[in-house]
């Protein structure tokens, strides 16, 4: 690969930028869902209410759009609402006072004026989207570059930029998805930045005299401690990317806070000393663990504060934490998201179902009753479960660290870099098949960061087309109105014929194999066709009139998705492991 390949000029990232904005703005009069009014009630609840009524206030009972986000998307909701253009656009009448009240759920239609702006707010905040996209694509492939490794910078980029998850999640359904997953790409940049720089050498003699042999440059650390800074304000905008705490945790507690230390000893040979090093010595440096430590409080713990300082802190807490964590809606969302728990709750109806209609033995019935339906898993077993899924996540961090320190792969220093963004795959699809009320939105916390290896070989593009494929589907149904159907299919299908047949470009193929795709896409592709058109067809005009079955078409897609993406959540955990034990 040359350096030209891996290049990406500033120029060609604000035309697209432009470009995708105009289209975007197209949007606008699209389908939008509730999150716009939980959104508008948020920037009220900012702009008119004291910080300590922030997480208290519900509008006397008359709303449910209460702020359940962490501090610093908070703030951000703040600044959206109160600074000097808004106030311009108030000020000139082109915003009515009402975009930004607080109002009844029962009473909140908004605007015209106020669709356009709140609709605006989320196009501009892509911003960061595309400055992380653009930091991660180039960073990784300056390490793959470097190391003789094929990668194709613009490509990565353009995946990333123009995914139509995010821009259905966005840009019609209305969230702001984009923004966090570039503050993500910003934090996995810095990693990897920081896994191209591997580690100072200390050294002592037999005479405890320490002398410093620095093999590389200590900038690794700076970009980990950015790495994890940004992290850190991720969480404080978002508190679903904890999943991924674990994977920072062990990586950075393992590479970033030991040092390896050499014994070294002189030995006379035909009167002339020579230097002999003893074995490595792995020795924690608390320096560099407790400016980590700093680092990462001040970035996470800073939005609290103005919290922490109002007359009740320990209620604004408390507050906090039973908006954060809202365990009593129950396991799974409405739409039941594509993993484990929709796959769980499939086959307790079935087994309901074939429970009452089969004949079986008396005995035998009153010993299976207590178990049919089901039972439900209550937040804390679903939390072990999950905590058990991302093991693997933290124990080959740590061994990552540990070779990476002691330079096994001089020659292949590109698999710390691999290894972490596979670690954010891996662990992002635990989240999502594993988590407790997880979201059908949560699926794209998996797919961006894949996008950056999806250049790198014929097993993570496959991965990565199936992921989307699947990931992707899922959420059409988001988008139910007859008026988006064309709109919706068109970006899945032009989006995924454009990605494969580029990756077919690109990607080198592994051995014995001519194509990406194998038999099980083709079938998987034609199995969603099938569902594609009994959801958006037959269920409409058979099943719909006469009330029967209304949710079969989202069970059937939950259900053929979640079995396809618990394949690809086990293709990750193998790559990611390969990955972690090359040589």
């Amino acid at each position: 690969m040359t350096a030209a390949s891996t290049a990406l000029p500033i120029k060609q990232v604000a035309l697209t930028f432009l470009l995708l904005s105009a289209l975007k703005y197209l949007l606008i009069p699209t389908y939008r869902s509730t999150d716009f009014d939980v959104h508008r009630n948020w920037l009220a609840i900012t702009h008119h209410l004291p910080i300590s009524d922030w997480y208290f206030d519900d509008v006397d009972g008359g709303t449910v759009h209460t702020l359940d986000y962490p501090p610093l998307f908070a703030f951000f909701e703040n600044f959206l609402s109160n600074n000097y253009i808004t106030k311009a656009l108030l000020r000139s009448g082109w915003l009515d006072e009402r975009c930004l009240e607080l109002l009844p759920d029962a009473d909140n239609e908004p605007s015209d004026n106020c669709i356009k702006f709140h609709r605006c707010t989320v196009i501009l905040s892509d911003v960061v989207l595309f400055i992380g996209a653009y930091l991660a694509s180039t960073s990784i492939g300056k390490v793959l570059r470097d190391n003789n490794r094929p990668h194709n910078t613009l490509l990565t980029f353009l995946l990333i930029v123009t995914n139509p998850g995010l821009i259905m999640l966005d840009h019609v359904h209305f969230q702001y998805n984009g923004m966090m997953l570039g503050i993500l790409l910003c934090s996995i940049a810095c990693m990897i930045k920081g896994t191209n720089h591997t580690m100072e050498n200390d050294t002592t003699d037999q005479l405890g005299e320490e002398k410093s042999e620095t093999k590389t440059c200590q900038s690794h650390q700076l970009w980990e401690l950015g790495g994890a800074a940004t992290f850190a304000a991720l969480l404080a905008m978002k508190h679903l990317y904890l999943t991924l705490a674990p994977l920072y945790l062990f990586y950075l507690l393992r590479h970033h806070c030991f040092i390896v230390k050499k014994e070294i000893s002189y030995k006379n040979y035909n009167n002339r000393k020579e230097k002999h090093q003893g074995e490595m010595k792995f020795c924690f440096s608390w320096k560099r663990f407790v400016i980590l430590a700093v680092v990462t409080l001040v970035c996470f713990v800073g939005p609290f504060i103005p919290f922490l300082m109002q007359s009740n802190p320990i209620g604004q807490l408390e507050q906090m934490l039973k908006r954060l964590f809202p365990f009593g809606r129950g396991l799974v969302h409405d739409y039941w998201a594509a993993n484990i728990w929709a796959l769980y709750l499939f086959a307790s109806r079935v087994a309901t179902v074939a429970f009452r209609r089969i004949p079986i033995p008396d005995d035998i019935r009153s010993l299976v009753q207590p178990f049919i339906p089901f039972p439900e898993p209550t937040p804390g077993l679903v939390a072990i479960i999950l905590l058990l899924g991302l093991v693997p996540t933290m124990i080959y961090a740590w061994k990552v660290g540990t070779s990476s320190l002691k330079r096994w792969w001089q020659l292949n220093s590109f698999i710390p870099a691999m290894f972490f963004v596979h670690g954010v795959v891996f662990s992002s699809f635990s989240a999502f098949m594993l988590g407790f009320h997880v979201h059908e939105k949560a699926i794209m916390t998996a797919i961006i960061p894949l996008t950056l290896l999806a250049t790198t070989s014929c097993y993570s593009a496959r991965l990565f087309i199936r992921t989307s494929y699947l990931g992707i589907f899922a959420l059409l149904p988001l988008l139910f109105r007859t008026e988006e159907l064309l709109l919706k299919v068109a970006l899945y299908v032009t989006w995924l014929s454009g990605a494969i047949f580029t990756l077919e470009s690109v990607v080198p193929k592994a051995k014995g194999s001519e194509t990406l795709l194998t038999l099980f896409d083709y079938m998987a592709l034609f199995i969603m066709t099938c569902l594609l058109l009994f959801m958006e067809v037959i269920h409409p005009i058979v099943f719909l009139p006469s009330g029967r079955l209304e949710f079969l078409p989202l069970m059937a897609t939950s259900v053929a998705c979640g079995i396809g993406l618990l394949y690809c959540w086990m293709e990750s955990s193998v790559i990611m492991i390969v990955t972690a034990t090359k040589r």
